[in-house]
């Protein structure tokens, strides 16, 4: 596919109505090209238009984990684990204690700001694991609530990036 530069922005296809010009006629209303579309491998590389080129650049491991931690994040849905947990029985244990226990209570509002945080898309994971790790620490949570907060997170996508703490869930069978 053909890619045009409209004012050196970056290559993209032509809009449907520019699509018999011609490139003198495209020229003149301020489109370059026509440019390949680069060819790289997106898991290990990025390309990076220059305004007149693409270059290619290698991806530093960094980078690479800083992009999987990224997309771990988006594909998360903040959104059902905040209700999930806001109706979990191990939250309401927590509300109840956090009546008499001002440790408890930080925590809990804490929590609360980490998940509105994390539904606007700015999640805060260390934040929230901390929470419920002091949370679990300060009140007695059974494996049925374990087991519930740990069958949440995995099911709104967060299991490779929230834990709870001291549970370990027990494997399933092979079939």
């Amino acid at each position: 596919m053909q890619l045009f530069s409209y004012h050196n922005g970056i290559p993209a296809p032509l809009p449907e109505p520019l699509k018999d010009f011609s490139v003198d006629q495209l020229q003149s209303l301020g489109y370059n090209g026509p440019f390949p579309a680069p060819q790289y491998n997106a898991k290990t590389q990025k390309a990076q238009w220059t305004g007149t080129e693409w270059l290619i650049r290698d991806l530093s491991a960094e980078e690479i984990e800083a992009r999987d931690y990224n997309r771990l994040l988006s594909r998360a849905d903040w959104q059902a684990f905040s209700a999930g947990l806001m109706s979990s029985n191990a939250y309401a244990k927590a509300r109840v204690e956090a009546s008499s226990s001002l440790s408890v209570n930080v925590d809990c509002i804490e929590l609360v700001a980490f998940m509105s945080d994390a539904k606007a898309g700015r999640p805060y994971v260390e934040g929230i694991n901390n929470c419920l790790a002091s949370i679990e620490a300060s009140i007695t949570l059974t494996e049925e609530d374990k087991k519930q907060l740990h069958d949440l997170i995995l099911a709104t996508g967060l299991g490779s990036i929230l834990t709870v703490p001291n549970y370990e869930p027990e494997e399933e069978m092979a079939q």
